[in-house]
């Protein structure tokens, strides 16, 4: 995919947006980084602004016209950054405040996609007065307990007994967030990749010697296999993508995006989350996806710019 000059002459001065203090912040720091280079070896002229400083001045002495957001966590996807750039009149890669604020509780999410027609694991709400035995009757051993608001699997535990959900409840507790419980998912995870309107190929993962696919998984090991093209029958994986672009545009999702799910037993998605500004790191599987689809790092990233305008 190329990138006509005309193109990157119509974006004057470019922020990629990074770092942040989310509990997310280090992978941030390599997105942005990696972006913020990508840019820059296209001509175009590019800052990079860590928004943990003072940031708002920058952008304004900067005449900044976009951003391109490469923040993770509620730093870049609860849709608080997105209505100080509408507030400054910077336009932005990805999706508005409100889906921002929508996908990334994960409670209005399951919600919203259960009220749809959409699969997703069983789940319910849990605080300091509901009772154990509530939450196995539904959901049974073992089952999933996590943040409400957070990513890259932070603050997510397989809970096995009730010793294990005392324990990781008073946990998670600490974080002021709501908490979920839910229905535990066996077999591989998958992901299906937005980008301006479609979903690219579909990714399997089998997170290696791992409970589930979690932050040491995702960022860390070397172990975690990708699988690319899935393996999945062509006929499968595109009323799959279909499905999944259905929910893309149900929030109303911009720009580009990432869905993870699992399948059952009719090869349908069973989802468990959507992201509006996934990780663009070494392990990260957007640009994989984008990759078989014949879209290199640099012109995805450009692609992504190319939808704030």
């Amino acid at each position: 995919m190329s990138i006509m000059s005309d193109e990157i002459k119509s974006f004057s001065k470019v922020a990629v947006l990074y770092g942040g203090s989310s509990s997310e912040r280090e992978i941030s720091l390599i997105t942005g980084k990696a972006v913020f280079e990508s840019l820059q070896s296209k001509g175009l002229e590019v800052i990079l602004v860590d928004t943990i400083d003072p940031f708002i001045e920058v952008l304004k002495t900067e005449k900044v016209t976009h951003a391109w957001i490469a923040l993770h966590g509620s730093d870049g996807e609860d849709g608080k950054i997105q209505s100080i750039l509408n507030m400054l009149k910077i336009k932005y890669t990805g999706s508005d405040p409100i889906t921002c604020s929508i996908t990334m509780n994960k409670y209005f999410t399951k919600t919203i996609l259960k009220s749809n027609g959409f699969k997703t694991p069983e789940f319910m709400v849990v605080d300091s007065s509901t009772q154990y035995e509530n939450i196995i009757k539904k959901l049974k051993e073992p089952f999933v307990l996590k943040q409400c608001s957070e990513g890259s699997s932070i603050g997510i535990y397989i809970i096995q007994s009730k010793e294990e959900y005392l324990q990781y409840f008073s946990e998670i507790e600490k974080s002021n967030d709501w908490i979920i419980a839910e229905q535990f998912m066996q077999g591989d995870e998958y992901t299906s990749t937005f980008l301006d309107g479609r979903a690219l190929p579909i990714i399997k993962i089998q997170a290696k010697n791992h409970e589930f696919y979690d932050y040491d998984a995702k960022y860390l090991s070397d172990e975690t296999k990708y699988i690319c093209p899935c393996g999945l029958d062509a006929e499968i994986e595109m009323a799959i993508n279909e499905e999944c672009e259905r929910a893309f545009n149900l929030f109303n999702i911009k720009g580009w995006g990432r869905l993870d799910f699992f399948l059952d037993q009719h090869n349908a998605p069973v989802i468990l989350e959507i992201n509006t500004v996934p990780g663009m790191t070494t392990h990260s599987l957007v640009p994989m996806s984008a990759k078989e689809a014949g879209i290199d790092f640099e012109s995805l990233c450009f692609e992504i710019l190319k939808s704030s305008d």
